[in-house]
């Protein structure tokens, strides 16, 4: 258990942070930092449960406010649950807590009207304009000058947790030491409200080594606006022949206009999930495999493995990519063990009980930052390793488990993903936020009961969230109805036209009915709300495989490859498409960095021995395929192919088990079993 002594000095400034960002209309950072208030302070602090609520409210998550907040004896709780029952128009219950509650808020002083100008702060600091700004030079497409704003926000406030976010979901290359550096402890008094930074010429820009921070500084509006000196390190994407064009709007056709909540028909022909919750049986919790798999599937589509990269798998390869398989099982299970939810040992060291609460604050912060700064450059482990070394209470937060679930999902850690994306559920049935990524989740697991209950669950929540409609387009995928996933996904990007893994989704749907423009537009579109969506990039690079153009394949799975650089899948498709070009010496290559980034992948092993099979590298060849057929044991195709190169070993009698067990695993293959076996005894003979 975590020993960590906890400050109130901490708890303060972390209050005062939630207030900072709620004046200033920083949401997102209001969300951060009273999360973590809860973690410091527990569920039974009043004060805190009001600031949550207040939060929750400015989200129009009024479900979870009225949950939060029911039956909490304090006025802020009281106005919160009150809120909430009117929006959920729920009156007879807001009527009930406000009569019944009368006495606690009747007494309260009113406010003088003519004086309550002097009270609050409503001119925004530097730091607030400045995160405004960046948010400005994103929309009109400007990307350098947008992270040079927000490191500007950040070397003012560190606390303005959207522009940290927004820096990493660019491509930035943010020092995280530089942002959140601890300084001198002052006296200024916690309970004020944080001021900006005032400029010195020494200070140094977060892309830089340091950024020196006072959140009790005087703050000036003078220069807020001054001319940009600080520049960002990204990596621009090179201008060639093949450049995806980028659509100026959606060329999809429309879906249906979207009615009120109470006269909703979500899809006529579909079936109608909002009726009842369906049943969950036993059957639904064991994952469903195809283990079928010829080996001219396995060169013609890309495979995605169901668990830890030991199966291949028809059904799930070609429709969306899951993500990496980053470093190996064994490492994995080894890493679990080591970093489990009671390990805050890196968290420790350094730090004293009689540090200040803003010392501990910045450390919190900056184990956070370095978590998602990690997660935004693919380097999984290395985030999960981050995330599991904070203390017990903040591991146990809505926000650290679902990047903890979305982390396991990347890695294709699906069993591991789960439990996490479970026990955020327990914590937090109404949360929405990352629950797309949960119901793609259970769609790789086939657990179509599973998914129906979630669908179900977060159509009861808010029917008009794109969350929702992803997970309602999932399940129809998974039940094999396509035009209904994909009226599924037009009706999530309809209500936010900025939801781009929902283009993604439905692009991966065209592909699979042949649709291939419809498939491109929603790609591309896709790219247009998230240029480092690396997803719709492999998808373009599929439907120029199919339609044999493996020039462009091959640049697109590239350029996914530049953003996503450890992804063993993405690896093995530039390696797929060398192969088709006749360069099978730096096919090889690419299959054998595949390798060494995850020794335990089957796809990129397979791909490997395949390709040296075929160069006659036989030797080679049948090494990787003995340990191949030790991980993947139910594989036809590589049982058929290891008895091939004991063949040619005149290995006979572990040819013939070979042949024979691939045989059993694929009857409709025998025909080219029985070939193998009748050359054999063809050679026995003479």
């Amino acid at each position: 258990m975590n020993n960590i002594p906890k400050s109130s000095a901490t708890t303060s400034y972390l209050r005062s942070v939630v207030i900072y960002s709620l004046d200033n209309d920083l949401i997102p950072s209001a969300e951060f930092a009273v999360e973590r208030l809860m973690a410091e302070t527990g569920n039974e602090d009043n004060d805190v449960i009001h600031l949550y609520g207040l939060v929750l409210l400015r989200l129009k998550r009024f479900k979870t406010a009225y949950n939060l907040t029911i039956n909490r004896p304090h006025i802020g709780c009281l106005f919160v649950f009150a809120k909430s029952a009117l929006a959920l128009e729920m009156g007879n219950e807001g009527v009930r807590a406000l009569t019944s509650s009368e006495s606690l808020w009747k007494g309260v002083d009113d406010y003088e009207v003519k004086e309550y100008q002097h009270d609050r702060r409503l001119i925004p600091d530097p730091a607030v304009f400045y995160s405004l700004l960046g948010r400005l030079h994103y929309l009109v497409g400007d990307i350098k000058e947008s992270c040079i704003a927000h490191s500007k926000a950040l070397k003012r406030n560190p606390y303005i947790w959207e522009s940290f976010e927004e820096l990493n979901r660019m491509g930035a290359n943010v020092k995280v030491k530089g942002v959140y550096k601890a300084q001198e402890p002052s006296s200024f008094p916690l309970s004020v409200p944080l001021s900006g930074y005032q400029d010195s010429g020494n200070s140094k820009d977060p892309f830089g080594d340091s950024v020196p921070f006072n959140p009790r500084a005087q703050h000036s509006y003078q220069h807020v606006f001054q001319q940009a000196q600080n520049k960002a390190h990204l990596n621009e994407t090179d201008n060639d022949e093949f450049t995806t064009p980028v659509l100026k709007q959606s060329n999809a056709v429309n879906a249906p206009a979207r009615k009120t909540t109470s006269s909703m028909n979500p899809i006529s022909t579909a079936k109608d999930i909002f009726k009842r919750p369906p049943a969950i049986t036993s059957a639904t919790d064991s994952t469903k495999r195809q283990t079928r798999l010829t080996s001219a599937k396995v060169t013609s589509r890309l495979t995605q493995p169901l668990s830890g990269g030991n199966t291949f798998n028809s059904t799930t390869g070609q429709r969306r990519l899951s993500n990496s398989e980053i470093g190996s099982k064994r490492s994995s299970k080894t890493f679990l063990a080591s970093n489990n939810l009671n390990n805050t040992d890196s968290f420790k060291k350094g730090l004293r009980a009689d540090e200040s609460g803003e010392t501990r604050l910045l450390q919190l912060y900056a184990t956070y930052a370095k978590g998602l700064k990690s997660m935004y450059k693919y380097d999984c482990f290395k985030a999960i390793r981050v995330l599991t070394s904070l203390p017990l209470e903040h591991l146990n937060t809505p926000w650290v488990l679902s990047k903890l679930g979305r982390l396991h999902y990347e890695i294709v850690n699906y069993e591991e993903a789960e439990l996490y994306f479970k026990k955020l559920r327990k914590i937090d049935r109404t949360r929405l936020e990352d629950m797309e990524y949960y119901s793609t989740l259970l769609w790789h697991l086939h657990k179509e009961n599973d998914l129906c209950f979630l669908s179900y669950e977060l159509a009861e929540i808010d029917r008009n969230a794109p969350q929702t409609w992803v997970a309602i387009g999932n399940m129809f995928s998974l039940t094999k109805e396509p035009d209904e996933a994909i009226k599924c996904f037009e009706r999530a990007v309809q209500i936010d036209s900025k939801f781009s893994y929902a283009y993604t989704l439905q692009g991966h749907e065209y592909v699979g009915t042949d649709a291939y423009e419809n498939a491109l537009d929603s790609f591309r579109m896709a790219l247009l709300t998230d240029p480092r969506h690396y997803n719709a990039l492999y998808g373009i690079g599929m439907v120029y495989l199919k339609l044999g153009n493996f020039n462009r394949a091959e640049f697109h799975f590239r350029k996914a490859v530049d953003i996503n650089p450890i992804n063993v899948i993405l690896i093995c498709c530039v390696g797929m498409m060398l192969e088709k070009l006749g360069k099978r010496d730096h096919a090889l290559e690419q299959y054998k960095l595949a390798c060494k980034i995850q020794p335990l992948s089957a796809l990129a092993l397979f791909k490997k021995a395949q390709l040296l099979f075929s160069l006659e590298h036989y030797n080679e060849a049948l090494k990787d395929f003995e340990y191949l057929v030790t991980i993947t044991p139910d594989e036809a195709s590589v049982h058929f192919l290891l008895g091939q190169l004991y063949k040619l070993a005149r290995r006979n009698n572990e040819a013939i088990k070979q042949f024979t067990i691939a045989l059993n695993l694929d009857p409709k293959g025998g025909h080219l079993v029985k070939e193998a076996l009748e050359s054999l005894n063809a050679v026995n003979v003479h």
